[in-house]
């Protein structure tokens, strides 16, 4: 594509710092596209690659003098060399002038900044030239990893989708909820639909095992005169035939014909039925002894202990579609084994015939054979994942949000799940798509008296009667859109308790927070971002139903959290070191333990609880 601009980033060669020629490698970017959508159609071959942790350079340059550029990262750069638009958003102008992003080389650090060091990932371009918009890729490959954890983290994303729907789709069942190896979703499918039709499935197979379907017919025999006969057409012409039969009668006799249509698809439904039961029986089986199993591993745990309490739930259940499973078995075999069943041709015929759906029992029998032999509901991801798989910094804030999720629900906080989001997806439907994480998206969690409100990337108004009690904060300076906000309300009182706020970082701790910068005008648009957050939200309604006007002295946000991933070069940073701002930065990592993240996310929330537990009048 012809462009009216040049995007132009430049990293020096190997060997630089032993002196002579200094060698660089330019990767300009020339394949864009007009849509923010279309990013991921990009293919990974026409995406110039740069090394991370290593010397980097732009160069932006126009024909339009009014040109700008916006990248992923450039809100790390002390805005003395960049530019902010009227949304706030950091830019950089085309000029002849090169932008350094970032100096690996400490003895050349331009005034004391190096800024960050772009890690693995992909970080979008956009450029506005002519008043047309152009997007395109940069992609940072890694210079001392794999690329495993970026891989996980999309995979742990898409399977967390998908395994989260299926729940849903079960969540009538509680087997195998707490277990390491759950029953699979097809099999608890068909365990379910057993169970949940079994007594109407049993009094329609009873009703036909005595009163089946059948065709009245005639059968002619032989017989002799002197019995009590029926002469018909069809014997006066076989006397006709057989003049030899003097003495005899070819006499008619009713009968009853069973090897209907409806009959051969009774008796190979209930053959299926055979089989299928008897596989499950085997898994349960198997299933119940793995449990078992698991539960004597525990007898160091008292019974009433949370894990014991699961288990042996999860074990009484088992027994229960066993014996689900074993009648409707035996039923199964003793039909197939009645006398008029034994007249029954064993095959299944092409059609189904009306009679079985005009007949209330037999319309039964064929209805649970539909539903067990329905496929699995297919499950699929709403096509605007693949723009997340693309931007990595994107990727990692769905990731993290999901991680949030866990937590909340983690057996440290014990959060339940109440509505929103993929909870709120209809599942009668065979085809289940995962809506997107849309902005504005609001998950409801309850423990207890408390309700949580989880808001995922929602902007907070500006104005006071703006807020409502749901929507309790107002910003009083531009940063006003953290990634994740945690609301805490009292449900008894319905009242505002305060809120948690978390922003996801897609780089190394030291270009997050500087502490060293914190009293200057070096503060770079990140610090003043998460000091905007803890300092500059307000709410009316915070503590409003025990303590009226007391908000005017009170900050509703406890705390700040920046969340990032693991990096080598990161420093090991501590909560205390950020204690004075209530602003604590966070380590999250794909293919890690993330326990450290689940426990102080916790002692948070009992705090912001134990504050609001202190001010209830005795």
């Amino acid at each position: 594509m012809v462009t009216p601009f040049r995007v132009c980033f430049r990293q020096k060669e190997p060997g630089y710092y032993l002196g002579g020629n200094t060698e660089y490698k330019e990767m300009n970017i020339t394949n864009y596209v007009a849509d923010e959508a279309d990013l991921h159609k990009l293919l990974d071959e026409t995406i110039p690659e740069a090394v991370e942790n290593k010397w980097l350079q732009l160069e932006f340059t126009s024909e339009d003098t009014n040109a700008r550029l916006y990248m992923d990262g450039f809100d790390t750069i002390p805005l003395d060399y960049l530019n902010t638009d009227e949304s706030d958003q950091v830019y950089m102008a085309a000029s002849k002038e090169r932008l350094l992003l970032f100096e690996d080389n400490p003895y050349n650090t331009k005034n004391g900044n190096s800024y960050y060091p772009y890690i693995p990932g992909y970080y979008r371009i956009k450029v506005i030239s002519f008043n047309k918009t152009y997007y395109s890729w940069l992609k940072i490959k890694p210079k001392q990893v794999n690329e495993e954890q970026w891989i996980a983290m999309r995979n742990e994303v898409e399977d967390t989708l998908k395994g989260l729907a299926q729940d849903l789709i079960r969540k009538n069942a509680s087997v195998g909820a707490e277990m390491h190896s759950p029953i699979p979703y097809d099999k608890l499918r068909k365990l379910l639909i057993l169970k949940n039709e079994f007594s109407k499935w049993i009094i329609a197979i009873n009703k036909i095992e005595k009163e089946p379907r059948f065709r009245v017919g005639k059968v002619y025999k032989l017989v002799h005169e002197g019995q009590k006969n029926i002469v018909d057409a069809v014997g006066v012409r076989y006397r006709s035939r057989h003049p030899e039969s003097v003495g005899y009668i070819y006499n008619p006799q009713h009968t009853k014909n069973y090897n209907l249509p409806e009959n051969q698809w009774l008796k190979y439904i209930l053959l299926y039925f055979v089989r299928e039961t008897t596989e499950l029986s085997s898994y349960l089986r198997k299933h119940k002894l793995k449990v078992e199993k698991e539960l004597a591993q525990k007898k160091f745990l008292a019974l009433e202990h949370i894990q014991n309490r699961s288990t042996l739930l999860v074990l009484k259940e088992l027994k229960q579609y066993e014996i689900y499973v074993g009648r409707i078995r035996s039923n199964c075999l003793r039909v197939l084994g009645v006398e008029w069943m034994e007249t029954v041709e064993n095959r299944q015929p092409m059609h189904i015939p009306l009679c079985m759906h005009l007949d209330m029992t037999y319309r039964q029998i064929i209805k649970l054979y539909r539903q067990i032999k329905t496929e699995e509901k297919s499950v699929s991801l709403n096509q605007n994942y693949d723009f997340y798989w693309k931007r990595t910094s994107l990727l990692y804030e769905i990731w993290g949000f999901l991680q949030i999720v866990k937590s909340l629900q983690h057996e440290s906080s014990g959060f339940k799940i109440i509505s929103g989001w993929i909870y709120d997806i209809d599942t009668n439907s065979q085809s289940v798509e995962i809506p997107f994480l849309e902005s504005g998206t609001v998950i409801k969690l309850k423990k207890d008296n408390i309700n949580v409100h989880l808001v995922y990337d929602t902007s907070i108004p500006y104005k006071p009667e703006q807020s409502t009690l749901y929507k309790p904060l107002y910003a009083a300076d531009k940063h006003n859109r953290p990634d994740v906000r945690l609301d805490f309300y009292h449900d008894v009182r319905e009242d505002y308790i305060g809120s948690l706020v978390f922003d996801f970082k897609y780089r190394p701790a030291r270009a997050i927070w500087d502490s060293a910068k914190i009293n200057t005008s070096d503060k770079t648009d990140t610090m003043r971002q998460l000091l905007a957050y803890r300092n500059d939200f307000v709410s009316p309604f915070i503590y409003n139903k025990i303590l009226p006007r007391y908000w005017k002295r009170v900050r509703p946000v406890h705390e700040v959290w920046a969340i990032y991933p693991r990096h080598d070069g990161n420093p090991t940073y501590s909560k205390h070191s950020y204690e004075h701002f209530q602003t604590r930065l966070m380590q999250l990592t794909p293919l890690e333990d993330n326990e450290v993240f689940h426990q102080q996310l916790t002692d948070s929330i009992l705090e912001i609880i134990a504050i609001y537990s202190e001010l209830l009048p005795e």
